[in-house]
């Protein structure tokens, strides 16, 4: 009989999740100091592009002890990357088509992990057990809250059921949806679409869901951003080279910014002081500090 071919995780097309290290593609070597762990989430690597290279390595996600261990494929020699969860500010989730990523923000660290949304399900169990840990318990409530704009559509409603928890109620929510923009260029009209953008609080975050990616509007797929309560800092309407934005600031200096439009500017200085005051009080409900509110 021929010998058994060495295993190379390079060659898996599947996520999955695992519980101990023997699940683990032995390829990557974890320490037994890892060992104990409370999930895992292998990702494997992304297509290969026009040249046949992998347009990403397989990585695996680790959760102990009250931090995430990222973990590339020992063929990239990239060091371990860590982040304890109490210091993440920040977590989004982007599912455009095939493109998927996760991407965990918070003091000193940026980390961006790419996935294909074929392993979704994986990911999605992943991440859950993940905001079990960085978020307090749901506090029960009735689902409708205060209610800025129209009602989020079938699109955004539905991104907003799947990131809820069982029982997470929803205090305040507002809803700008995609829209077309009209303007003239050479005294002919010019049509563009704008995305769209949900802001909801509940008593353990604050969530914001758009169809925006790099700047420009996606009509199949979304990403959705939460922060802890406590990790948010400031909320006001301000001024940048994109007209007014809806901004938000986290503790670690990174910032939401959700473009307003020029005729909702009025509307969303009020927006932005009732967000704030309705954070301050979920803050202290929940003994996280204060959020400022800023013009």
């Amino acid at each position: 009989m021929g010998e058994w071919t060495a295993i190379d995780s390079r060659d898996y097309i599947v996520a999955f999740e695992f519980r101990s290290i023997d699940a683990c593609p032995p390829d990557f070597e974890l320490p037994p100091s890892i060992a104990g762990f409370d999930i895992g989430l292998f990702l494997p690597r992304g297509d290969r592009d026009w040249f046949g290279r992998p347009l990403y390595p397989p990585c695996v996600l680790l959760l102990k002890d009250g931090t995430l261990h990222i973990v590339a494929h020992p063929s990239t020699k990239e060091p371990p990357r860590q982040c304890a969860l109490d210091q993440i500010d920040s977590v989004e989730s982007g599912n455009m088509l095939l493109k998927g990523w996760l991407r965990f923000v918070g003091s000193g660290f940026d980390y961006n992990v790419r996935y294909n949304t074929r392993g979704f399900p994986a990911v999605f169990r992943f991440i859950r057990c993940l905001q079990e840990k960085l978020l307090p318990g749901a506090q029960p409530g009735a689902r409708s809250g205060t209610n800025f704009g129209p009602d989020p559509d079938i699109k955004f409603g539905n991104a907003l059921s799947l990131e809820l928890d069982t029982g997470e109620a929803v205090r305040m929510q507002v809803f700008q949806p995609p829209r077309d923009v009209k303007s003239r260029s050479w005294l002919l009209p010019r049509h563009r679409w704008m995305a769209g953008d949900l802001l909801a609080l509940t008593g353990t975050r604050l969530l914001w869901i758009t169809d925006r990616e790099r700047g420009s509007y996606s009509r199949y797929g979304s990403v959705a951003s939460y922060a802890p309560l406590g990790a948010v800092r400031n909320i006001g309407l301000t001024w940048g080279r994109e007209g007014h934005v809806l901004q938000v600031d986290l503790k670690s200096g990174s910032a939401w910014r959700i473009p307003i439009a020029a005729e909702s500017r009025r509307n969303f200085e009020r927006v932005g002081e009732k967000f704030a005051a309705a954070l301050e009080i979920q803050k202290g409900r929940s003994g996280t500090g204060y959020t400022e509110v800023h013009r």
